[in-house]
């Protein structure tokens, strides 16, 4: 097999989805992919520019398409394709959660996204504001949402606190979409309620200040 970047952080995220980020190595890829490990090293001169490759390609799977609809509601689709990311690779969506994005794809991926804010007349400090507490209202409950689907089964305290009995079984898994999409209305209704302001940029209708 001729290796190219694209073939050896695919087979990277195909590894990891299946063996788990803790096991993965790059003599266990340089064996998926028949060669030595060192040859990957030609490619990505360390593990964790390999990982960084990984990272870019989950990304990939995202965007900021339509230019014509709203930058609030843009950023609903990709939270929604977010976690959709955690549920489709459960073992190397952490690395999106813990790793900082540094390939020029990911580059590519904010400026899309932040010239879009700015097109729309979305001041720089409201842009990082709206983008920093949807990112990790995303990641925080993507993360939560894979260790419930992972915990032991906990009747026995429900059993015994029925108060924690009554909530919890609304935290199920079952109810993973409607908690998601509450919480992610809530936060970008609040965080436009917070931009109200005078002659203010508008987004979605209301004024968004350089406060916001």
């Amino acid at each position: 097999m001729r290796l190219t970047h694209q073939k050896i952080r695919r087979a990277a995220l195909k590894l990891i989805d299946t063996d788990g980020l803790d096991s993965f190595s790059t003599r266990k890829l340089g064996a998926r992919l028949g060669c030595e490990a060192m040859a990957i090293y030609w490619y990505y001169p360390s593990k964790d520019a390999l990982l960084d490759a990984v990272v870019d390609e989950l990304m990939s799977q995202i965007g900021a398409k339509s230019d014509e609809r709203d930058w609030v509601d843009v950023l609903r689709g990709i939270a929604r394709a977010y976690r959709g990311l955690a549920r489709k690779h459960p073992n190397a969506f952490p690395l999106i959660a813990t790793r900082r994005f540094t390939t020029e794809s990911t580059h590519e991926f904010l400026e899309h996204l932040f010239e879009l804010a700015h097109a729309q007349g979305v001041d720089d400090r409201t842009t990082a504001r709206f983008f920093r507490a949807v990112s990790a209202y995303c990641s925080g409950i993507a993360l939560n949402e894979l260790a419930a689907r992972r915990a032991p089964d906990d009747a026995d305290a429900r059993a015994s606190f029925p108060r924690l009995g009554a909530v919890s079984k609304w935290l199920e898994p079952t109810h993973f979409d409607d908690l998601f999409e509450f919480g992610l209305d809530v936060l970008l209704r609040e965080l436009s309620q917070k931009g109200v302001a005078g002659n203010a940029p508008q987004v979605r209708g209301r004024a968004i200040s350089p406060e916001g």
